[in-house]
């Protein structure tokens, strides 16, 4: 049954079906135009929001629905996670083409479902729309956090160590594969790389566990790509940077899958884009201690650099090379 067929009030209450029963953090969810959720004053509220739009963040030539719909609740979710936070709610309004099957919005919107339950957050309203082209679906999402641990972008100094907790450029190696129509008989290679593209993981337990340490300064999520979020805690921040191309961590997937593509490893480290890693910054002493707790928790971290006094700049230093360090990843609007 095509979606035109059904009707909106029909189709909003089978959505509704997809959605699971909320928990005890909700006192009223969807019925209401307007969500209630219980508040505990001892915790920040955060809130964050992003919009997914057919053909620019993904395609459904080679993403199936439900992966969408996971993607779109879990690119938020990494949001609060870089903030050392937890997430509690999140609203979905999504703009649907009419020519799409009942059967592909449920989904869609079982992706988010599943999303939903492994980070523990709820579903608790949205708006449903007709979008005359492509499909549209925005997510906006609130979390909580203590006072006393709340991470921002602008506290990074001189000398602060940067860290990332994983290996990137997995995300970038996937969609290569996966829009290059590329062989995928070694799941070995190719399975670990697609998934991380359509199924990426927030690192909420990650960003608590830096948050817990006290010698965490800044951080950020990786969505597009180590050096764009770099900078964006240098401008924050008001210092510069230097990283390391060797310490750049990717895994022997993207080592592989890379060379096929005629790139480097580090290009699609540095701007591929939708690891979900979290990149941050952490006090010098306190190097060991962050890695051992990461480490502990099941983590892979690695030191990719050195924040630098502002007149320095942002510069990559490649063996006894050292060039500027420039964000090369997706903008919506340049020319």
């Amino acid at each position: 049954m095509k979606v035109k067929e059904l009707g909106e009030f029909r189709l909003i209450n089978l959505l509704c079906g997809q959605i699971p029963p909320p928990s005890d953090k909700v006192i009223r969810g969807i019925g209401d135009d307007t969500a209630v959720l219980t508040n505990d004053d001892k915790m920040l509220v955060l809130m964050t929001t992003d919009m997914l739009v057919e053909d620019i963040h993904f395609s459904f030539r080679h993403s199936p629905f439900k992966s969408v719909g996971w993607k779109a609740l879990a690119v938020n979710v990494s949001d609060i996670a870089a903030m050392g936070g937890l997430p509690t709610g999140a609203t979905v309004s999504i703009g649907i083409p009419p020519h799409l099957e009942v059967s592909q919005v449920e989904e869609l919107y079982f992706g988010l479902s599943q999303c939903a339950r492994e980070y523990g957050t709820d579903i608790v309203g949205g708006d449903t729309v007709k979008s005359p082209r492509g499909l549209v679906i925005n997510v906006t999402l609130l979390g909580r956090v203590e006072p006393d641990r709340v991470i921002y972008r602008s506290g990074a100094r001189p000398g602060d160590i940067i860290m990332v907790t994983g290996p990137l450029g997995n995300s970038a190696a996937g969609l290569y594969i996966l829009t290059h129509d590329l062989p995928q008989d070694d799941p070995d290679l190719t399975g670990e790389v697609i998934k991380a593209h359509l199924y990426p993981r927030a690192r909420v337990k990650e960003g608590r566990v830096l948050s817990e340490t006290g010698y965490v300064t800044s951080m950020n999520d990786i969505s597009d790509g180590l050096a764009s979020e770099v900078l964006e805690i240098c401008e924050a921040s008001a210092v510069g940077c230097e990283l390391d191309a060797k310490s750049v961590p990717y895994s022997k997937a993207v080592a592989e899958i890379s060379s096929r593509a005629g790139v480097t490893p580090l290009q699609w480290a540095l701007n591929g884009g939708e690891d979900f890693e979290l990149v941050f910054t952490v006090k010098p002493q306190g190097a060991d201690k962050v890695m051992a707790a990461l480490e502990e928790a099941g983590a892979s971290p690695s030191v990719v650099g050195r924040i630098m006094a502002r007149e320095h700049g942002y510069s990559l230093r490649e063996d006894d090379r050292k060039s500027v360090l420039r964000p090369a990843g997706y903008d919506h609007f340049k020319e």
